[in-house]
C-alpha cells in the first residue's frame, strides 16, 4: 500500500518551489539600483535619469586658475568631473575658489643593507589638503566650503630618477583623491542649497 502523492517526501517541495520563487522576485522587484546624484524620475518609473538637476549644476562649476602644477593638477581632474569630460563651462553659474597645500613626509627607513649606509629613508607619503570655498556667481553668495586630506604612499629605491618618478607619480595620486573628494563634496552643497 503506497501513500497518495501529496503525501510523497518530494511532493511538498515541488508545489512550494514556484511560490518562493515568485516571493523572491516580488520581493526584488522593490530594490533599484541608481548613481548617487541622479533625478529619481516619475513616481512609478524605474528608470533613473542621469542627467539630473545635480549633474547639470556641477557642470556649471567653474574652478579658478592654479598657481601651481599640484593645484593644476587637481583643478584639472575638477574640470574634467563637473563637466563629465566636455571642459570648461560655457555658462558659469558657480565659482569655486581652490587651494591646496602638500607636504612631503618621509616615513621609514626600510633597506637595512649592510653596504648602505646612505641613511635616506625609502618610503615616504604625500599628504595633500585640499580647501575650498563655493561661490554663486551671480551674487557671490558662499554656498559651501569645506577641506579634504588624503595621503598617498610611494617607495624610495636607490636610484634618483625612480625616486622622482615615485614622488611625483604619489603627488598625480593624490591630486586625483583630493579632486574626488572635492567634487562629492560641491555636489552635496549643491543638493543642500537648491
Amino acid at each position: 500500500m503506497s501513500l497518495p502523492d501529496r503525501f510523497q517526501p518530494g511532493s511538498v517541495v515541488k508545489r512550494l518551489l514556484p511560490l518562493c520563487v515568485l516571493g523572491m522576485a516580488l520581493f526584488a522587484s522593490g530594490c533599484q539600483v541608481r548613481p548617487l546624484y541622479s533625478d529619481p524620475g516619475p513616481v512609478g518609473s524605474t528608470a533613473a535619469g542621469v542627467s539630473g538637476s545635480v549633474r547639470s549644476r556641477l557642470a556649471t562649476v567653474s574652478v579658478n586658475p592654479a598657481a601651481d602644477r599640484v593645484t593644476q593638477e587637481v583643478r584639472n581632474n575638477l574640470i574634467f568631473l563637473f563637466g563629465g569630460g566636455s571642459g570648461e563651462p560655457t555658462h558659469v553659474a558657480y565659482t569655486l575658489q581652490l587651494g591646496i597645500i602638500s607636504q612631503n613626509i618621509s616615513l621609514a627607513l626600510i633597506q637595512n643593507a649592510t653596504n648602505d649606509k646612505s641613511g635616506q629613508p625609502t618610503a615616504g607619503s604625500i599628504r595633500m589638503t585640499g580647501n575650498y570655498v563655493l561661490t554663486r556667481a551671480s551674487d557671490g553668495q558662499v554656498i559651501g566650503r569645506g577641506s579634504r586630506l588624503v595621503n598617498a604612499g610611494y617607495d624610495a629605491p636607490r636610484q634618483q630618477y625612480a625616486v622622482q618618478r615615485a614622488y611625483r607619480d604619489a603627488y598625480n595620486r593624490a591630486a586625483a583623491e583630493v579632486a574626488q573628494a572635492i567634487h562629492l563634496s560641491v555636489a552635496q552643497d549643491l543638493t543642500k542649497n537648491q
